[in-house]
């Protein structure tokens, strides 16, 4: 099987785990103790990913948030989605977002180093411009089962 075709699915979140400075220690990721997250690659090249810190506040009023509301809910959300692509001698897929949270990633490549071990796929960020430093970070996925 190609990892093209191990891509492909449905994918949920399990852990995004950051690597402490000098790679002393690791632990998760500030804001995201308890993730939670979908990631879906389709055959056609359209992906989308959406996730989030379990722990979020909900908002007193769903339809008008406050600025505090808001920019909490934001620290700990992340999302995108448009157009994907492998690099297979790299190890490496590329998202081409269309619609995303962080507008710098509109029109870039969005790349990231994966692995998999059984069901799991390992995602690690690459920087997107020179002079940028990615996180030291892993995103653990699990293959959601088929019904």
């Amino acid at each position: 099987m190609s990892d093209f075709d191990r891509f492909v699915g449905v994918w949920e979140l399990e852990e995004i785990e950051d690597f402490l400075e000098g790679n002393r220690g690791r632990g998760p990721a500030v804001g995201f103790e308890r993730p939670v997250g979908l990631l879906i690659y389709l055959e056609s090249g359209l992906m989308s990913v959406n996730f989030a810190s379990s722990s979020r506040i909900h908002f007193l009023r769903e339809f008008s948030p406050s600025p505090s509301e808001l920019a909490a809910a934001g620290a700990a959300y992340g999302g995108y989605a448009g157009r994907w692509e492998l690099d297979e001698p790299r190890r490496e897929v590329i998202h081409l977002p269309e619609v995303s949270f962080v507008p710098n990633r509109l029109g870039a490549r969005v790349r990231r180093s994966y692995s998999f071990k059984e069901n799991l796929l390992f995602l690690r960020p690459i920087a997107i411009a020179a002079g940028d430093v990615a996180p030291n970070r892993t995103l653990k996925w699990r293959r959601r089962a088929t019904p």
